[in-house]
């Protein structure tokens, strides 16, 4: 009976101690939810000064309290995501008043709280707006419309996508004469076209920068020898702007004199030297046929070749041999015509290759 005694006595330690271990999880529950308002309160703190990456990484850090310690600061645990991604928000606002247009946006990519993406995508797209507007004025066109361009990847509010409709071709036309300016006529007629074509009210502006921009373009086309898209230039420029000084420069290159090269053979093959000429105009007549000037005269060498260094455009010209004392005419018998018929084109050289004798 007396051992019975002695264990029902021990029950109120138990429960002591376990009293005094609740009480101590208790108060080490409520020092942790004190710790984590003091931090979230330090880390409002640190964003107000200014210090927004201390204060992110600080909420951050909050964010990560987990546990039975932590069951009595829920909601400051909870919050700390938001407020971080929040805090980013002012850090980009602060970021771009100070001019940091690049940074700012960077931060406000990495905003991926769902309550927030709408606020970063119209920040982002405002700020890309203001940037593009500053570097206009500065005359800076082409960063201009890079800003452009990024809003548009934004799929902004129709409001901002407007906006950018209506400055995109205007600075277009800045960045065209700027590339004019340059010597690079081919992107600047590009993008002059691209600004006709999206804003007519852009038409007065544009036309004012073709000529220079499609002169300046042609002889960038000539210098990389593209003969034919230069000569589509020019054609182009005169037609259009008839009255222009870069249309009068237009037609004389149209009318520039090409030369005429190629080298004269006999049957097999052998090389002819021998005094060569082009006549400007071929009749047929009973019996035969005669040629008429202006002609123009050269001679093949030892090698046979044979160089017209300046013939005008147009044509047919016929190409005739001295032989026997007398110039020969080479006829294609089934048609009674010149069989070497040589015409000019606007900026083509001619290349005659082999003229072989009958």
């Amino acid at each position: 009976m007396e051992t019975f005694d002695v264990r029902r006595r021990r029950w109120p330690f138990v429960l002591m101690a376990l009293g005094a271990i609740g009480l101590a999880l208790s108060g080490a529950a409520g020092g942790a939810a004190r710790a984590t308002a003091d931090a979230a309160a330090q880390a409002a703190r640190l964003a107000s000064e200014g210090q927004f990456g201390a204060s992110i990484a600080l909420e951050n850090q909050i964010a990560t309290r987990t546990g039975p310690l932590f069951v009595m600061d829920h909601a400051d645990v909870t919050a700390a995501p938001q407020r971080s991604q929040a805090t980013l928000l002012t850090w980009a606002a602060a970021l771009a008043h100070a001019g940091k247009p690049d940074q700012a946006a960077v931060l406000l990519a990495n905003v991926t709280d769902p309550g927030l993406l709408g606020s970063a995508a119209r920040e982002r797209a405002t700020l890309f707006l203001t940037a593009a507007q500053q570097d206009a004025a500065q005359g800076d066109f082409a960063d201009a419309l890079l800003r452009l361009n990024q809003i548009t990847e934004l799929q902004p509010a129709a409001s901002i996508a407007a906006e950018v409709a209506q400055l995109t071709p205007q600075y277009e036309v800045g960045e065209a004469k700027a590339l004019t300016a340059a010597g690079n006529g081919v992107d600047a007629v590009v993008l002059l076209d691209q600004a006709a074509a999206a804003a007519p009210s852009q038409d007065s502006a544009v036309n004012q920068a073709l000529p220079a921009a499609l002169l300046t373009a042609a002889k960038q086309e000539m210098n990389l020898l593209s003969l034919k898209e230069a000569a589509t230039t020019l054609q182009r420029l005169r037609d259009n702007f008839s009255g222009t000084s870069e249309a009068r420069t237009a037609r004389q290159l149209l009318r520039q004199n090409q030369p005429v090269t190629g080298t004269l053979v006999d049957k097999s093959g052998h090389p002819v030297k021998s005094q060569v000429r082009l006549s400007s105009h071929y009749y047929t007549v009973s019996g035969g046929y005669y040629t008429t000037g202006p002609f123009y005269y050269s001679s093949s060498n030892d090698d046979g070749a044979f160089d017209f260094s300046s013939i005008p455009v147009g044509g047919p010209y016929t190409f005739e041999v001295f032989r026997g004392g007398n110039w020969m005419t080479f006829v294609d018998p089934n048609t009674n015509e010149p069989a070497n018929p040589v015409t000019v084109t606007p900026l083509t050289p001619v290349d005659m290759t082999y003229v072989a004798l009958p």
